[in-house]
């Protein structure tokens, strides 16, 4: 007999325990939330009303990052989802095509500070967020993107509100009913990446408040659809235009999805990493120069070239616009040999705009995903060529690496990022901490 998708998602959340997870999957835990936290605290200049709209609400539940402020903790968690993701910087878990930590992490933290969970109920809580986002967007986030969904709000909630049942000690039907109710809470499109918009930002801190308001709902009695997934009006359907969803074996607790996780050393789509990183090589040659650029071709993969804002050859209203697009983040790569958020914000600059006119994206089928292969040919007949197939390591970091990625965020940073030292300390003892205060008290500025 079938048993509905949310009931088995469900009893894996219910019966999660730290003691069951390899220590990789701990120490992935900690190097997502360096990472992310680093990410948030290196967008502490970009001002967003919806932060100063949470430091109005009460009651003081939780810790907005970075400010100190505090709020409700459906609100500081919208907050502070939107912080992390602010430089669009935020890990990913690729083949859900989601940033599950912003999401997850966000909920999380701020239902932990309401409730004084420990360090090893957040470690949970965590990974049930992750796990859920992976398994559901592994099966259906090709065909919500094709429909116009954003995968990252339609699965964030679900991730989210997996975390926070974690933390509420939800048994397994109250959890399934959490993400149940989550069904109904996701939303979001990819039109902002196609017309340079600031949804994609609010996007991500509603699935994280929506994810805190599912489980709660649940905990206190609400009963979500019995066929939130696979009814004829269900998530499956709705979203991904699936109507016939019969999930097989989904190795819950067996492969951890949460260690598929990427990282971006740049603040510019996952797509893009790898062609900025292969112009900004070329370009460090001290006999080119950006007027010696007569054409520039980037081949990308061809699922990588259709995503929505991809191939935007402009013109550019925001950095949702820039960041998503493979000619500006070429040009932007080419001209300052690496990729920063103050080079996303020059929409205008026509130096950046009349290299743009030079640069042809084009879709290579030989290409894996997150792959790019760039040409520039100059005016004296050179041709400077390279390429870049990212291996399971290359945007997949250690905790070293995330270390020195972080510490290389601090000129970004407010006070030159005087707390990641002491968020590097704290992270280190995570399972050991009583209450997560210190780790959240690590972003703020004094």
């Amino acid at each position: 007999m079938y048993t509905p998708l949310h009931v088995r998602l469900g009893q894996f959340v219910s019966e999660l325990k730290t003691q069951d997870l390899p220590s990789e999957v701990v120490e992935k835990v900690r190097i997502n939330i360096l990472h992310d936290l680093s990410v948030a605290m290196a967008a502490y200049d970009v001002a967003l009303p919806i932060w100063d709209l949470a430091a109005e609400l009460s009651p003081d539940e939780a810790t907005m990052l970075c400010s100190g402020i505090k709020g409700p903790a459906e609100m500081v968690a919208f907050a502070n989802a939107v912080r992390m993701h602010a430089r669009a910087q935020d890990d990913t878990h690729f083949s859900a095509k989601s940033h599950a930590g912003s999401m997850v992490l966000a909920a999380v933290f701020a239902t932990a500070q309401r409730l004084g969970s420990s360090g090893s109920d957040v470690i949970e809580a965590i990974v049930a967020g992750y796990e859920v986002i992976g398994a559901v967007g592994e099966l259906l986030a090709a065909k919500v993107t094709q429909r116009g969904f954003r995968a990252s709000s339609a699965f964030g909630p679900l991730g989210a509100a997996s975390a926070v049942a974690k933390l509420l000690g939800l048994d397994a039907a109250k959890a399934a009913n959490a993400i149940a109710i989550a069904t109904s809470f996701s939303g979001g499109l990819n039109q902002t990446w196609i017309d340079g918009s600031s949804e994609w930002r609010w996007e991500i801190g509603m699935a994280a408040r929506n994810g805190i308001v599912a489980a709660r709902l649940a905990a206190g009695g609400a009963l979500g659809a019995t066929n939130a997934f696979e009814g004829a009006a269900g998530f499956a359907t709705a979203f991904a235009g699936v109507s016939d969803l019969a999930v097989g074996e989904l190795d819950l607790g067996s492969r951890w999805r949460i260690m598929d996780v990427v990282y971006k050393p740049y603040p510019v789509c996952n797509i893009t990493q790898s062609a900025v990183a292969v112009c900004a090589a070329l370009m460090t040659n001290d006999d080119v120069k950006v007027s010696d650029v007569v054409a520039v071709r980037c081949y990308l993969n061809a699922a990588d070239y259709s995503y929505p804002g991809t191939i935007n050859e402009g013109p550019y209203l925001d950095v949702g616009a820039t960041l998503m697009s493979a000619h500006f983040c070429v040009a932007m790569a080419i001209t300052e040999r690496t990729a920063t958020l103050r080079g996303l914000s020059m929409c205008d600059d026509p130096d950046r705009l009349a290299l743009i006119k030079k640069i042809s994206v084009l879709a290579d089928e030989s290409l894996p995903v997150l792959s790019a292969r760039i040409d520039i040919d100059l005016a004296d007949g050179r041709r400077l060529s390279d390429s870049l197939i990212p291996n399971d390591d290359t945007y997949n970091w250690n905790w070293d690496q995330a270390v020195e990625r972080a510490g290389a965020l601090r000129s970004e940073m407010a006070q030159g990022g005087e707390g990641v030292n002491d968020l590097v300390s704290v992270l280190q003892n995570l399972e050991s901490l009583s209450s997560i205060d210190s780790l959240v008290q690590a972003t703020v500025v004094s």
